[in-house]
């Protein structure tokens, strides 16, 4: 399989706490990962890294085996890294299409989301994650 992505010896350390101690962590094409700890084990803060919320003190994120730099989601979706928050992040309105698909929303005139389209990317990306780029796996 296709590595897809890679994050090397990722640490980030906040005043008297290192979040993150040189994580490693790879993902193939069509591989699915959970990340399983106990609160404070640095979970939150590793995702936070590859999406761009946070710096990573050290360490590198690959992306399709091309290092990329990511100081923003802007960045990490530009580099096809996308990323649904834990539950506190979601907006409560939103229906779960509408909160997978923030950030890379299709709209109609008015700026309406075209559920048919965002329904058919997800559809799409759960069948046949070897046709879309990164930022169309929910991640």
């Amino acid at each position: 399989m296709a590595l897809v992505l890679e994050l090397k010896g990722i640490t980030k350390r906040f005043p008297g706490v290192l979040a993150n101690d040189h994580i490693d962590l790879t993902l193939e094409e069509g591989e699915i990962h959970a990340l399983l700890g106990e609160n404070g084990a640095g979970k939150t803060t590793l995702m936070n890294i590859l999406y761009g919320l946070y710096q990573p003190d050290e360490g590198e994120i690959m992306v399709h085996g091309k290092r990329v730099l990511v100081h923003s989601p802007s960045d990490a979706i530009t580099a096809g890294v996308g990323m649904v928050h834990q539950h506190f992040m979601l907006v409560p309105v939103f229906t779960v299409t509408e909160n997978v698909m923030l950030g890379e929303e299709n709209v109609r005139y008015g700026g309406v989301l075209d559920r048919k389209v965002a329904a058919e990317k997800i559809r799409q990306s759960a069948l046949r994650p070897d046709r879309l780029p990164l930022a169309e796996h929910v991640a």
